[in-house]
């Protein structure tokens, strides 16, 4: 897990007080992924439309909330669901702007056990994608395999989802399940990489202010 971080030479900012205690992590990752979804909503999703990118108006090219929601499995697994759960249901009733549907959280629930069950099915062909047993098999590559896969099934689920709604035709359910993948995948790739940044970062000014406090005799 990435809280080893704070065990490593003497660090305790703010950051990593914060990934090793689950009561403040929690409602940091719900209010980041309601921001990630309101950057999502309010530039993404235009930019998209005025460079006639846009497939559907469901899907981004750059979907940074999914980048969330694996950052929160990452850190706290089944723990995650609250965040999924409350933030899943908070920006549907946003974004459809029609008030509480149990299909939310139906929707919600579906994407709580998609998460673990890919991790159970490929630790159990002796892949540790998350590095629990030995740090360095944690790569971005077996991350953003992982979450192509979680990820196409999910978005084989609101592909169905979508066509019997009337939302979607048969004949754009590939390209809009290939626009789902390349936006979900992306925008989990951009959120691991400035978390890790950032993290490297509170690491290295942590040591920096050790060092001052305590500097070679």
């Amino acid at each position: 897990m990435l809280s080893r971080y704070s065990r490593q030479g003497g660090v305790d900012t703010m950051l990593l007080a914060i990934i090793d205690d689950k009561r403040k992590l929690i409602p940091a990752l719900l209010i980041l992924y309601i921001l990630a979804w309101e950057l999502s909503l309010h530039v993404m999703f235009p930019l998209e439309a005025k460079l006639d990118w846009a497939i559907s108006e469901h899907v981004s090219i750059l979907f940074l909330p999914a980048g969330v929601i694996f950052l929160s499995f990452y850190l706290l697994r089944w723990w995650f669901i609250p965040v999924v759960l409350i933030g899943r249901t908070l920006v549907n009733i946003d974004f459809y702007d029609v008030g509480f549907s149990w299909t939310f959280i139906l929707d919600s629930i579906f994407v709580c056990l998609v998460y673990p069950l890919w991790l159970y099915l490929l630790n159990s062909a002796n892949w540790d994608v998350f590095g629990d047993k030995d740090h360095s098999s944690l790569t971005l590559i077996g991350a953003m395999i992982f979450q192509t896969m979680v990820t196409f099934t999910i978005s084989l689920g609101s592909t169905l989802q979508n066509i019997t709604l009337g939302g979607l035709s048969w004949s754009e359910s590939t390209q809009y399940i290939i626009h789902f993948i390349i936006g979900d995948v992306l925008g989990t790739g951009f959120v691991i990489f400035f978390f890790y940044k950032f993290m490297t970062l509170a690491v290295t000014m942590r040591q920096r202010g050790n060092e001052q406090k305590n500097p070679t005799q």
